[in-house]
């Protein structure tokens, strides 16, 4: 890799020296801001990515493990993704004190609200409230396996150096082991991809590469399920005003071409009343979309090839 110039050293780090400074200051939009001149500049100087940090046995606070549900009648999903499958919704929702809603984290069984365990952030996310709607129409219990990841790129996926892949994968094994297969994995990510994928046929097939690859490892990770791929592009800027239809084409081409993978809702539908900051749901935005994805969901669950049923 060719290295910077000393004057662009200096440049870039005494800028990143100076947002720091004023970090503790700042609004947290900036703060998003700052932390991508940090990448940027970790970048440029030859080094690896500046990667988020993952949710350890810590990030559950005061809230205690409860007793996990009977494996045998207990549907389970995976999701993860970016930041609109984190725990980034302005409220945390409301789930009903019967609501059997679980998730697996760090070895055990956790009552499934909001922040949802394994999930970046702290605020509220989109799992309790389709886990509620999910487990009410079943009469099953509901176990999510989460581990979206905040501002992530898919290639920060296939960076190993990064963790995300592997700490999900290794709470899917871990929850397998319980006896826990996962049916779906509910995958919504592009936006971040979506600001910075050339609009060229080069940039859109790897895009797709990239793209195809996350998909077979975490289909290979849990050989029983359908991976759900949201389309989704749309976030804060010009660019992604109205969402990005490339991401979209993409997202859709990984889908059919393969018999396990299902293009999913298009989120990018959902405009600015559904969003606090014209990028991620508010709870508008959260009700919206659980509703939109309930019955196509609790489909899949009920058909054969998840459910178990003879047709």
């Amino acid at each position: 890799m060719k290295r910077p110039s000393w004057p662009l050293v200096m440049a870039l780090v005494l800028c990143a020296a100076l947002a720091g400074t004023a970090y503790g200051t700042l609004s947290g939009w900036t703060h998003g801001a700052y932390i991508k001149l940090r990448r940027e500049t970790r970048l440029a100087l030859g080094l690896e990515k500046f990667w988020l940090r993952l949710p350890g046995p810590g990030s559950t606070g005061t809230r205690s493990p409860v007793a996990c549900p009977d494996p045998s009648t207990t549907r389970v999903l995976v999701t993860g993704g970016q930041s609109n499958a984190a725990n980034t919704n302005t409220k945390a929702a409301s789930l009903p004190a019967d609501a059997e809603v679980y998730a697996w984290f760090n070895g055990a069984c956790w009552r499934g609200e909001d922040p949802m365990p394994g999930a970046t952030g702290k605020g509220g996310s989109l799992w309790p409230l389709l886990g509620a709607a999910l487990t009410q129409d079943l009469g099953q219990p509901v176990l999510f396996i989460n581990g979206a990841v905040g501002g992530s790129q898919v290639g920060d996926w296939l960076d190993r150096r990064s963790g995300y892949l592997d700490a999900l994968l290794e709470r899917i094994s871990a929850a397998q082991a319980q006896g826990y297969a996962p049916e779906l994995i509910l995958w919504h990510q592009g936006e971040s991809d979506a600001n910075v994928m050339p609009d060229t046929a080069e940039g859109h097939a790897a895009m797709r590469a990239q793209l195809d690859a996350l998909s077979a490892q975490l289909l290979a990770a849990a050989p029983s399920a359908q991976l759900y791929m949201f389309q989704a592009s749309k976030c804060i800027g010009p660019r992604r005003a109205e969402g990005v239809e490339a991401m979209r084409a993409v997202q859709r081409a990984v889908a059919e071409a393969s018999p396990r993978i299902i293009a999913g809702l298009n989120t990018d539908d959902f405009g600015n009343d559904y969003r606090w900051d014209t990028c991620h749901f508010n709870s508008l935005g959260r009700s919206a979309v659980v509703g939109a994805l309930t019955a196509p969901l609790l489909d899949l669950l009920r058909a054969p090839t998840l459910s178990g049923d003879a047709g």
